[in-house]
């Protein structure tokens, strides 16, 4: 017996070499495919106008590619000329002017050896959307898109008015005030001590990214560790000079991105969820009075249970949206939860654009707090 087993671990060994040895490195190369133009341009009437233009590049490439000689001009339907200026960084185009609830705009940028882009959206005429009073009351959802159980609990949003083409898009948020006011900055100097301590050129070429500029959450430092640091002693011994090092700041604002996203799924014969996406409801319905959520988070049902109050203030997110800013969303989404489906068929995300891709199209945006605990 023992010859035996002798004899077949020889042959396993034997073959193990072999396959081994028909592994061989094959050099692709990629063809040079043509660059298309990227237009990014969400506007709202609460924010100034804004307009970003980059290069689409090869999976290779690391590198974003930005536009800075384009001209950029906005015409609304009454015939006001708002000319955009290039900021000076990022293909970022701005203007101090800002857009209007219900009235239709028409993009025009003319980029040296391209054909003039063009693309047409508006800004749905505002309705305001409220939240009655209503008690917790926690039921367990079943998501049948991922299978997984959330504790929840039912919420209503009445508009008001019957909508007669309704196009919304809900998301649950929570604000920490003992967080959410931080701004944090790593300065190029105390990037340099990271690389010292052995900080991997892939990590410091990430982390120079957000170098001496303030951010809104520490997350994006640590994150980038945690994604280019493989060895588990050098991240901990990274990451605990990191926070030593970065400086920070209370400011009296709060931005979009110091809100957290929670779990929201609809609970409405005209709203639904997209593929594995929990936190973004998107609805589009005829003559729509209100609107029918689950606001799930299982962090505030454990301290409602415990009387544990951590002065968190809970959100939801109201967005109405022009067709082609909702369509954009679903296919987004859609898109980027095929990614983990190796048998899905590429998802194509929406454009209004001629001549170029991205998007360009309208929203109003209200935020209602619904408590604190």
């Amino acid at each position: 017996m023992k010859q035996v087993i002798v004899k077949y671990s020889f042959i396993l060994f034997t073959v193990f070499l072999t396959l081994t040895a028909c592994v061989k490195d094959m050099e692709i190369d990629i063809p040079d495919t043509h660059r298309e133009i990227v237009v990014a341009c969400l506007f709202n009437p609460q924010d100034k106008w804004e307009l970003t233009l980059s290069e689409t590049k090869l999976l290779v490439e690391d590198e974003d590619i930005f536009i800075d000689d384009a001209s950029v001009e906005i015409t609304s339907e009454t015939g006001e000329n708002i000319t955009l200026t290039y900021s000076g960084e990022n293909g970022l185009y701005i203007s101090d002017e800002y857009p209007e609830s219900g009235r239709n705009y028409t993009l025009k940028v003319n980029i040296p050896g391209h054909k003039e882009i063009t693309a047409k959206s508006k800004v749905p005429n505002f309705v305001k959307a409220t939240v009655p009073d209503f008690e917790i009351k926690w039921i367990k959802y079943l998501y049948p898109n991922n299978l997984m159980d959330y504790d929840a609990f039912p919420l209503e949003v009445n508009f008001g008015e019957t909508i007669q083409e309704a196009r919304f898009l809900f998301r649950a948020q929570n604000f920490d005030p003992r967080y959410g006011y931080n701004r944090y900055m790593l300065t190029s100097e105390s990037l340099e001590k990271l690389e010292q301590e052995g900080l991997p050129g892939n990590a410091s070429k990430e982390l120079l990214r957000f170098v001496d500029q303030w951010q809104i959450s520490q997350r994006e430092f640590d994150k980038i560790l945690f994604d280019f640091v493989g060895d588990f002693n050098l991240r901990q011994r990274l990451l605990s000079l990191l926070h030593k090092e970065i400086k920070q700041k209370s400011v009296p604002t709060r931005e979009n991105e110091a809100f957290r996203s929670t779990v929201c799924f609809g609970n409405d014969f005209w709203l639904n969820n997209i593929s594995y996406d929990v936190t973004t409801v998107i609805g589009e319905g005829e003559n729509i009075g209100s609107a029918n959520l689950l606001y799930a988070n299982a962090n505030l049902k454990y301290s409602m249970e415990n009387s544990q109050k951590r002065n968190v203030e809970f959100w939801l997110e109201i967005t109405q949206g022009s067709k082609d800013y909702i369509d954009y969303y679903r296919s987004y989404i859609l898109q980027v939860s095929q990614r983990i489906n190796p048998y899905s068929e590429p998802v194509i995300v929406h454009t209004n654009l001629k001549n170029a891709t991205g998007i360009f199209a309208g929203y109003n945006r209200q935020m209602v707090l619904l408590f604190t605990y």
